[in-house]
């Protein structure tokens, strides 16, 4: 009799540890994050804009703008949001990535592990971002909160509406000083001269060249100091005064765009879990 419950008891302990492998193995199944693609969306219409559900933002690059023109007020805004935020997520995950890849070649650089290729891209770096040493680079590619990033964006585009925005994808009000890339001329002239805005090929490619710019110029040298000790975009944004003429009148926008619609709550959106191996990620 005992030896019977003895069996029983050895039976019942491999059933529950049977069982509890298997929940350990679906939980395992459940929790491996799915692999999302980038996905090219092209805007025929409104229609075409994807509203984001909740704050894991889809990866997803625009090609051509909706006439936000055509809708007003509180529905211009939210698709003008649902519009930019692949993009800023993207674009701050693509400069995120540069700055570990420059802070390995430094750390090798610190150890002497340089390659002969690799000090010549070093070099490069260095002269592009206008920095005496790659830590420089580093630090200078440290990026700002999405929502002084979508603020921005909004005020330069006129949330979407403004000409450089529907006819080159220029978001941020960047000139061009390069005959030979492609840009627009603006419709007023300084001092006789005519201004050049960039035009590019999508709104990432825009929002990129934003987070660069503000990485090399050096009205954002005290803006870039800054951002490396503190993330709250309400002590960053006065540092930002010399983005504008207006100087502290635009600084004061910035605050009250920032407040009046919420934009803090970007803050903490993140970009969903993707394929990094994704040729077309990998080529952006």
């Amino acid at each position: 009799m005992a030896k019977l419950k003895s069996t029983k008891l050895v039976l019942g302990l491999g059933i529950v540890l049977a069982l509890l492998i298997a929940l350990f193995l679906w939980f395992r199944v459940e929790s491996v994050p799915e692999y999302y693609p980038v996905k090219e969306v092209y805007v025929d219409n409104l229609d075409s804009i994807i509203i984001q559900k909740d704050s894991l933002i889809e990866p997803i690059v625009y090609h051509g703008n909706p006439n936000l023109r055509l809708v007003k007020g509180n529905e211009r805004k939210e698709l003008f949001i649902n519009l930019m935020l692949p993009s800023i997520m993207i674009a701050r995950k693509k400069v995120e990535y540069e700055r570990n890849k420059y802070q390995n070649l430094h750390l090798q650089s610190e150890q002497g592990n340089l390659l002969p290729k690799d000090s010549i891209l070093v070099d490069s770096l260095v002269t592009y971002f206008k920095c005496n040493n790659l830590l420089q680079v580093v630090e200078a590619l440290e990026v700002q909160p999405v929502s002084i990033i979508l603020a921005q964006a909004a005020i330069e585009s006129g949330w979407g509406t403004s000409r450089f925005f529907l006819e080159a994808n220029n978001v941020f009000g960047i000139w061009s000083y390069n005959a030979f890339e492609d840009r627009i001329a603006a419709s007023q002239s300084r001092q006789e001269n005519t201004v050049y805005l960039r035009k590019y090929d999508n709104l990432y490619g825009s929002v990129y060249d934003y987070l660069i710019t503000v990485a090399r110029a050096p009205a954002y040298k005290q803006f870039r100091k800054a951002r490396l000790n503190t993330k709250d975009p309400h002590k960053l944004i006065p540092y930002l005064v010399n983005y504008s003429e207006l100087r502290e009148e635009y600084v004061n926008i910035l605050r009250s765009v920032i407040n009046h619609n919420n934009f803090t709550q970007y803050d903490h959106y993140k970009l969903i879990h993707f394929d990094e191996n994704n040729p077309f990620w990998k080529n952006l």
